[in-house]
Order: C-alpha cells, then structure tokens, then sequence
C-alpha cells in the first residue's frame, strides 16, 4: 500500500454522531461488547458464573450477525491492502481447523478459540462499515471514557488497599490473591497492585496504555478544537497515576515505545514537549501515592538488566518447551488465555501452561502453525498500520493517526510481554482500531487513484 496523501473524504456529517447514521446495528452492539469487557472482572468478582463472559460475547455475536448480514445483502466484499483481507481469514479459520485436534477437552478449545479468532472479526468489520473518521473517533472517545473511570476506581482502590479490593467476595480472593500482591525488595513488605475491574493489574496497566496513548495523538493533532486538546491533556496524568498503581512493568516499556513513535509520526518539535510536564506531574502523583514502592518496581525492569532479559526471555523458554513437547501444539485454550476462572480451578495443576506473552501461547496451543499465525500478524498486519499511520499525520485525521498508530505498533510489536491481541476489550480494541486506520488510509489511495483517474481523463479531452 502506497503512502496515502489524504483520508476519508470530509463531509458535513464528519461528526461523532455518524455511529448512528452508518451501520448503527454494527457500531452500537461492538460498542457495548467494549463497556461490557472493560467491567467484566467487577462483575465477575460479584456475579460468578457465564453471566459476565456473556454480556460482552452476546454484544459482540450480535455486532457480527449485523455486519455479516449487512455484507450478504449489499453483496460487498472483504477489500483490504495486500495480503489483509487473507491474514485476517486466516487468523479466524485456522485455529478453527484446531477444534479437531484432540489435545483438551472441547469446552476448553471452545475458550481458546474465543482468543484466537473472535476478535480479528473486529478488524473485518471495520475495513468495510467505516466511512468517516466521525465514527472512529466515536470508539476513541468510548474509550477515553472507559479509561477514566477505570483508572479512578484503580486509584480509589489501590488507596483502599488489598483488604478492601479483595473482601468484594471469596472468588476475588481466589481470582485475584496471587497476582495483585508482591514482595518489596529489601523491605520483607508485600505492597498491592491496583487492578481496577479487570481480572489482573496487566490487563488495567494495557487499558491506561491505550488511553494515554489515544489521548496524546489529540493533544499532538493541530487539527482538533482546543478544547478537545485540552479536555484529553488532562486525562493523561490520570491516566498515568493509575498505570503507575498497577505496578505493571510491561506497561511502561510499551507506553515509551508508544510516545517514542508518535514522536517520530508527528516529526518531533515544539509542540511535542507539552507532554514532558503532564508526564513528569503524573509520574510525581504516582511516586507519592505509592510511597515510591511503584517507582521502585518499574526500576527493577528498566536498570536491573539481569530482570529485563529474564522478563523478555521467559516467553520464548515457554514456547521451546512446548514445540519439544508437541510441533504442532498441544491444542486450544492450553495456556489458560480465554478460559473462564472456574474451568481453570477444574483442572490439576500444572495442566495449563502459562506464558506472559503471544509466543509462549501460540507455541504452547498451535505450535508452529501457531507462529506463523502471529508473525503474519506483527510483519503482515502492523507494517500497513505503520504507513497507515505515518500516511494520515499530516491530514485532517491526525488525531486518530498519531494516537491509533503508535499504540497497535508499540503493542504489535512488544508481543513478547504482553498478549494484545486474546483478551477483551484490548484485542476488541486493537483489532478495531487496525482496520479503521487501514480503511482510512484506504480511502486516501482510492481518493488518489480516481482524481488521477479524472486528470487523466480530463488530459484526454483537451488533447482530442
């Protein structure tokens, strides 16, 4: 895909509201599979049972049953640069195929799958409902919001303390206790790490993350109204004090990666440094809310070199072991990555094979096949959002672009410590927004291609 010279042409429906006037029975439902993700683990906690897991899959069935419907009746095809429309059939249909594969028990494949190949519909869905940069910017400010709420109750909960986040009930002891409380170093003290109302404090540090990194491509576009600008600036120290109470170390890698490539899509100059301050302010509040003891932690994985490279090295020893064990893996939902709490009890231990990245799982449950899924995602999916993105900087649809592209690169990319692409809301999210600026930067070549296609023309009939 050429570098596009403009995007979705501009109409005077370019407004949020164009969620309704377009393809309302698609955008509506995926919306609420969104907000109903993001407060799965609240509920969860308070709720047990489908229930939680099925508001946001029902919401999600429901959004695709429209847009397949739609696509059937208008007879419109899947059309994407290169080799998209294929990547992304594959992703869906070939861990499908792995439903025969006889290595767990059908309920749990059924889980696993749900990870694998539910949420690239997202990113087909997008390539063929989007038509004004109105309606993505609808999803960004859904998730704005979403980030502000959740980074408050974080901060709430994480002032309340372990007690408190935890006493909801005995299944969020049983969820939660094992992966929100660590030991300090040197200390002998064990500190708590906010997890908001998701399931773990990763998937809260992921959600502040995307938020931050949406919010600074408003901040950074000339194009947006100032007061737009100025209402996402300060959610960014917001949103930072809740990542910084999560204590996720990950989180801050890509987050830095993120603000290096909007520097980079944006040509770093003046306008740029409005960031430093609100970050630096950030970073003050959350060093004092945590007495430090976050700050501490970040800086084990960023000085401790010894750390950094076990944390990056762990997933690849998951994903050795598991190819030694079976090449073409050991089937669906083996890692535990989309399989619900009480099935997971179910098992002895040591049947699921955690890993804390895409790696570890695609190895561990497809293998090699596995492997060649993700890297057709991070060398075939994310390039085309990366010039998407760098195409789109400088038109009128530079607030999406310099907030949409940094966050899937920085995220695509870092897979070896991080799942972005398996869990709601975030693969919803990611997979979304990578279809939305694709078929942004899309329309610009179509754009390109018919004014050419008019000059050309137009050339013809004076020289006749």
């Amino acid at each position: 895909m050429d570098l596009p010279t403009s995007d979705l042409p501009t109409t005077p429906d370019d407004r949020w509201t164009d969620i309704l006037r377009h393809d309302a029975m698609v955008h509506l439902p995926l919306m609420a599979s969104i907000v109903a993700a993001t407060f799965q683990g609240w509920l969860k906690d308070r709720i047990g049972g489908p229930l939680p897991y099925a508001l946001s899959d029902l919401c999600f069935i429901v959004a695709a049953a429209a847009w397949f419907g739609g696509m059937a009746i208008r007879h419109t095809p899947i059309r994407g640069p290169g080799a998209v429309p294929a990547i992304l059939l594959a992703v869906i249909l070939v861990p499908t195929l792995y439903l025969l594969h006889p290595g767990a028990p059908l309920v749990v494949e059924l889980a696993g799958l749900r990870a694998w190949a539910e949420f690239p519909v997202a990113a087909l869905i997008a390539l063929t409902t989007i038509r004004t940069r109105g309606q993505v910017r609808a999803y960004v400010w859904l998730i704005l919001g979403l980030c502000a709420v959740t980074a408050t109750y974080g901060i709430l909960q994480y002032r309340g303390g372990a007690d408190v986040a935890l006493g909801v009930s005995d299944l969020a002891l049983q969820r939660h206790g094992s992966t929100v409380l660590y030991a300090v170093q040197g200390t002998g003290t064990v500190d708590f790490r906010a997890f908001s109302t998701f399931t773990f404090p990763a998937p809260f540090a992921g959600m502040m993350v995307f938020g931050i990194l949406l919010a600074a491509g408003i901040v950074l576009s000339p194009t947006r109204p100032t007061k737009l600008r100025v209402l996402a600036a300060i959610l960014i120290p917001l949103l930072f004090v809740g990542m910084t109470v999560s204590g996720t170390r990950a989180a801050l890698v890509i987050l830095l990666l993120g603000l290096v490539l909007l520097g980079w899509y944006r040509r770093l100059g003046v306008r740029q440094l409005v960031l430093v301050p609100l970050l630096l302010a950030a970073f003050h509040v959350g060093a004092v809310l945590t007495a430090g003891r976050a700050v501490d932690r970040f800086a084990t994985l960023l000085l401790a070199e010894s750390q950094l490279w076990g944390y990056l090295i762990s997933p690849i020893v998951v994903a050795a072991e598991a190819l030694g064990e079976s090449w073409f893996g050991m089937g669906l939902g083996r890692t535990g990555v989309g399989v619900p709490f009480a099935i997971v009890q179910s098992f002895p231990s040591g049947y699921f094979i955690f890993s804390d990245g895409d790696i570890g799982r695609a190895a561990a449950e497809l293998g090699v096949v596995g492997l060649g899924l993700l890297a057709a995602i991070v060398f075939g999916i994310v390039p085309n959002v990366h010039r998407a993105a760098r195409g789109l900087a400088d038109t009128p649809s530079a607030d999406l672009a310099l907030g949409i592209g940094p966050l899937l690169v920085a995220t695509g990319v870092l897979i070896l410590i991080g799942s972005p692409f398996s869990s709601a809301p975030h693969g919803i999210m990611w997979w979304f927004l990578a279809g939305a600026i694709i078929r942004m930067a899309m329309a610009g070549d179509e754009q390109g291609a018919t004014s050419e296609a008019e000059s050309h023309a137009s050339r013809g009939v004076r020289a006749t």
